[in-house]
């Protein structure tokens, strides 16, 4: 734990390794202080700090209050306060669903998915498109875009579609993607966290897969006559859910570097409760992620009485478990403008291989890989790469939130 928040703290600097600098971490550092946050986020009174769980908002208020105590600016949607306002849906998985064209009709489970989007009643025009890209430069106002499902399917974002004008988003299935269908029916049939407001009607914008076993329907989408489209989605719901990104700034003291601002962050969230056979039934995430929120605290702290030339921005991100909703949010509604912002520092899954060494997941993507070695070598510690990049851990946490905007 101590080399852990020690290293935290040396990776934002390539000239951090002096004794001074090592002395006043030292200094700083209270190992039983770390501890007490560590063992308050996972303590069983806060039952795994689920994404919109009471217990997570009170979570969410501890690192806030713990920011405010090292002197902190606050960053949050309210002045003097740190909470940044994630706005959230819990949906109801539709309970029927059909597409009629082409001379077929497609039905719930059978043949068709609904990916996101609540209950809709569509008639209308379809366009079919080589590639989702191609939306663009096409005539898609008042049609349903269809299109064959490609690799990155599962993140494929209709906001952009919907703007352009388009009523719906149907992506063909076909036997080889990598995912099976019977896999994907129980993933979407679960009730689901996202991003929206259940009070607009974002989130009614139908976004369907249709499973294409025979590779015969491509072809007649292609050259259909007839492009007619009747969409039904029903029984679905959507309820709002309150969660909270927590940040707050060290500024920098040097007057043009200053200007530039490093991102610290690490999830708070875990996965709550499960059903087990087990009797303790409460995933505490105490790897996954509270002793990376006790890092971030423990650098707050640290850069709070020792301010940098650059500004930090801390935050403790929420929804990673959902699918990196709080990160996501905060790059689309950055507290501080992004072309601002140099650099981002995430810590997940903590002391996943042992205290001997650090895992750097994103080796040779950016250009700190030596001050990290660095930094290492100072506190006696090796830098590892990804061990299992197979089970793509970079694109699985918050900071490719940040990668992705540049």
């Amino acid at each position: 734990m101590k080399i852990f928040a020690t290293l935290t703290l040396l990776l934002f600097f390539s000239n951090l390794a002096t004794y001074g600098q090592l002395k006043r971490i030292e200094k700083t550092f209270d190992p039983l202080e770390a501890e007490s946050h560590l063992r308050f986020l996972t303590a069983n009174e806060l039952k795994g700090r689920e994404t919109g769980t009471d217990e997570l908002a009170i979570a969410g208020r501890y690192i806030a209050e713990q920011f405010r105590r090292y002197g902190l600016i606050p960053l949050g949607d309210k002045e003097g306060d740190y909470l940044q306002r994630v706005p959230l849906v819990n949906t109801t998985p539709a309970s029927n669903a059909t597409v009629d064209m082409i001379g077929e009709q497609f039905n719930l489970a059978n043949d068709l998915l609904v990916v996101t989007g609540s209950n809709a009643n569509i008639e209308g025009e379809f366009i079919y498109l080589d590639k989702i890209e191609d939306y663009t430069s096409k005539d898609v106002e008042g049609k349903v875009i269809i299109t064959v499902l490609a690799d990155n399917g599962l993140r494929t974002s209709t906001a952009a579609i919907k703007a352009a004008g388009a009523m719906g988003l149907i992506q063909i299935y076909r036997p080889g993607w990598r995912y099976r269908w019977p896999l994907m029916i129980n993933y979407f049939k679960r009730r689901k966290i996202s991003i929206g407001n259940a009070e607009q009607d974002d989130s009614i914008f139908p976004h369907l897969w249709i499973r294409d076993t025979e590779k015969v329907y491509v072809d007649r989408l292609m050259n259909a006559t007839n492009a007619k489209i009747t969409i039904r989605v029903e029984g679905a719901n959507a309820d709002p859910i309150k969660a909270f990104n927590v940040v707050g700034k060290v500024e920098g003291t040097d007057p043009s570097l200053k200007q530039q601002h490093i991102v610290m962050s690490a999830h708070y969230d875990h996965v709550g409760i499960q059903n087990t056979q087990d009797a303790d039934s409460i995933y505490n995430g105490t790897r996954d992620n509270g002793i990376g929120t006790t890092g971030v605290i423990n650098a707050a702290k640290y850069f709070g009485k020792n301010p940098p030339k650059r500004s930090i921005i801390f935050i403790a991100l929420t929804g990673e478990e959902k699918g990196l909703l709080g990160s996501s949010y905060y790059a689309d509604n950055p507290k501080i403008p992004l072309e601002e912002t140099v650099f981002n520092l995430n810590i997940d899954n903590s002391g996943y291989t042992g205290t001997e060494h650090i895992t750097l997941l994103d080796t040779n993507r950016t250009n700190i890989d030596e001050m990290v070695y660095q930094a290492a070598e100072e506190v006696g510690l090796k830098v590892m790469g990804d061990r299992i990049p197979d089970q793509n851990y970079y694109e699985r946490s918050d900071q490719v939130s940040f990668a992705s905007k540049g």
